[in-house]
């Protein structure tokens, strides 16, 4: 029996080499920035003197203290922009996969070309989500070299393997969520997505809580999975800890849920390949 061709799969990977390299590897870059920052200006005692020096008095203050102060004080906004870069990162790079893919070709007429292959699109597309999924777990094992970087150095970790594992499983759900968009005929997936994400956290603002509570049942099958779900599933993989079926099902329930409205997408364009 002969093996089912590789080609579009392929050709999808070569493609995203192509075009898709810059974003992962600014992340990685920014990771080893991040980590060279901490251990160059220990960054936790620089944050820790200034902390104890701004408890007194200023009248009082030594010029060291002053000094930890004004050091202190510039070197909190660049770690905070690179912590909170290299964190959102892996999702970044799954909501920019997909590129707005399908849409895309759909509005060039490009998807024509691939509508006279006797596959159906919908196969075909889905084909290339695989591959789309793939590049984007070899993009986030290249941002992973800075943590495996950060745990071989002789010091506490700055970026801890459980939590980059966290931000891997919220950037394959992300690439997910982007392609669903674009199969349903969306230009701009990665930012409908990336909205959706950002709307998610925000129920969990103070400001929102309440109005949510009503749902608080059925939230978490309707937003994005918030970190503390990501970070209940992720944790079962620890020997001492024992495994949590709920957050694994509604892990399990987002990656089919935004696959499924992706096929069905794919399924409405099979009849009609190009807006009229």
């Amino acid at each position: 029996m002969q093996r089912p061709s590789l080609a579009i799969e392929k050709a999808t990977l070569q493609q995203l080499l192509r075009t898709s390299w810059k974003l992962p590897l600014a992340v990685l870059l920014c990771g080893v920035a991040l980590l060279a920052v901490h251990h160059i200006f220990d960054v936790t005692e620089l944050r820790e003197a200034a902390q104890e020096a701004m408890q007194g008095r200023p009248a009082t203050l030594s010029p060291e203290q002053i000094e930890a102060i004004e050091k202190g004080q510039r070197i909190s906004p660049v770690v905070g922009v690179l912590d909170a870069f290299f964190l959102v990162g892996p999702v970044l790079v799954g909501l920019l996969m997909p590129g707005g893919l399908v849409a895309n070709e759909q509005r060039s007429g490009a998807i024509m070309l691939w509508a006279q292959h006797p596959m159906p699109l919908s196969r075909f597309y889905m084909r290339r989500y695989l591959a789309i999924q793939i590049a984007t777990l070899a993009a986030l094992a290249l941002i992973g070299g800075a943590v495996v970087l950060d745990l071989a150095l002789p010091s506490d970790a700055v970026i801890e393997a459980s939590g980059y594992a966290d931000f891997c499983i919220a950037g394959v759900l992300a690439c997910a969520i982007s392609f669903a968009v674009t199969a349903l005929g969306f230009r701009r997936a990665s930012f409908l997505a990336f909205a959706y994400y950002v709307g998610s956290h925000m129920t969990q603002s103070p400001q929102l809580h309440d109005a949510f509570a009503s749902i608080s049942d059925v939230l978490p099958f309707v937003i994005f999975p918030l970190p503390y779900t990501i970070r209940d599933f992720t944790g079962g993989f620890a020997s001492d800890v024992p495994w949590n079926w709920g957050a694994t099902g509604v892990i399990a329930y987002h990656f089919a849920l935004w696959t499924g409205v992706a096929w069905l997408g794919l399924r409405r364009l099979e009849r009609t390949p190009l807006r009229l």
